[in-house]
C-alpha cells in the first residue's frame, strides 16, 4: 500500500493530465511606460544612446532585457570591457 500511495496522490492531483479544453496562459500585456538601459557586459557611464521601440507594433522590451542579461552572464565579459549603453524607450507611449 505504501508503494501505491504516491501513485494514488499523483492521480488525484492530475499530474501529466490535461483536458483538451485547457488553455495556455497568454502573454502579459506590454507595459508601454517601461524603459531599460542595456549595457551588455557593463555600463561605462555617460549618457546612453536612445533606441525607440513601438508599443503600437508590439515591440517586446522583455526579450531585449533577456538578451542583455544573457550577454552580462557570458564568460567573455571578463575581457570585453564596458559600453555606454542603449536606453530602450517606447517612443510612441512616452512623449514629453
Amino acid at each position: 500500500m505504501r508503494m501505491l500511495m504516491p501513485l494514488l496522490l499523483a492521480g488525484a492531483v492530475g499530474w501529466g493530465c490535461q483536458a483538451a479544453g485547457d488553455k495556455v496562459a497568454s502573454k502579459a500585456p506590454v507595459d508601454c511606460s517601461a524603459t531599460y538601459v542595456a549595457c551588455g557586459c557593463g555600463c561605462c557611464g555617460g549618457e546612453p544612446q536612445v533606441q525607440c521601440l513601438s508599443c503600437a507594433n508590439g515591440d517586446d522590451l522583455q526579450s531585449l532585457i533577456k538578451k542583455d542579461q544573457e550577454a552580462k552572464n557570458d564568460p567573455q565579459c571578463a575581457v570585453a570591457g564596458c559600453s555606454i549603453g542603449t536606453k530602450y524607450v517606447y517612443c510612441d507611449a512616452n512623449r514629453p
